[in-house]
């Protein structure tokens, strides 16, 4: 188990939240005030923001054996997951691996596989890192992380100001490679999913260029689960914070009632 940065916040059961590929653990302060009522648990993945950055793919399998090592660590035994894209991948893993450990999955804008266009459109940040670094892999990455409407009313994000902010809270080259190559290492999912008991609810981005919602109408029927909408981009719990914790709390609610 690597070494984890994390926040424990809050009071009630117990939520995770699980950061999207190049997230530190901050990426959930538009949410957390959203999330009265509960117990948050929020990290740094290995390779992101002040967690360490060993050497090897970051794969989800790995990212996964971190969760169980850091809940195990902390004494939790009972709690549910959000996770949002790689987070969502790494939740389902976890869940596979120790599904006695989890109340309920919430996933968003993620996928139970790879094809060969979402394989293209990853790859492409890959290639972009290794030609121009962090600023060209950003600049490549940005029209498929946000949507047309999130970036068209916040258009500084795209300025060299904007840009800046964004590169101050990217890992580093070497840990953005192991963390691209980790999740292109995803092999198919939905053969294990049926297998889930776990109440499970599926959100998407109607605007979602990367993880469009053929990937979550896939993985809604794998776990049998709920598929339900958003307005927003890939980015969803920062595009629009209270349409997503508002989606999250009913679920919630509903598993812990």
């Amino acid at each position: 188990m690597a070494r984890l940065r994390y926040r424990i916040e809050g009071r009630g059961p117990k939520v995770v939240l699980l950061n999207g590929i190049f997230q530190r653990l901050e990426s959930w302060d538009p949410v957390l005030p959203h999330l009265e009522g509960y117990t948050v648990l929020r990290y740094d993945m290995r390779g992101q923001g002040e967690s360490e950055a060993p050497e090897g793919f970051y794969t989800p399998e790995v990212h996964a054996q971190d969760l169980l090592g850091l809940l195990e660590e902390l004494g939790w035994e009972d709690a549910a997951l959000v996770g949002l894209s790689n987070g969502g991948i790494v939740a389902l893993k976890a869940a596979l691996l120790a599904p006695h450990r989890f109340r309920g999955l919430v996933l968003a804008c993620t996928t139970p596989y790879l094809d060969p266009a979402l394989r293209a459109k990853v790859e492409s940040w890959l290639y972009a890192l290794r030609a121009g670094g962090t600023p060209l892999r950003l600049r490549v990455a940005l029209p498929w992380v946000f949507g047309a409407h999130f970036l068209n009313t916040h258009p500084d994000l795209l300025e060299e100001e904007g840009l800046a902010s964004l590169m101050a809270q990217s890992p580093n080259e070497k840990a953005q490679e192991r963390l691209l190559l980790g999740f292109l290492a995803l092999q198919d999912l939905r053969p294990e999913l049926p297998r889930l008991a776990l109440p499970a609810l599926v959100l998407y981005g109607e605007e979602d260029l990367l993880f469009p919602k053929p990937y979550a109408q896939a993985l809604a029927e794998a776990l049998r689960a709920e598929l339900q909408a958003l307005p927003t981009g890939h980015a969803a719990s920062l595009e629009d914070p209270p349409a997503f914790a508002r989606a999250v709390r009913q679920f919630l609610e509903v598993v812990h009632a």
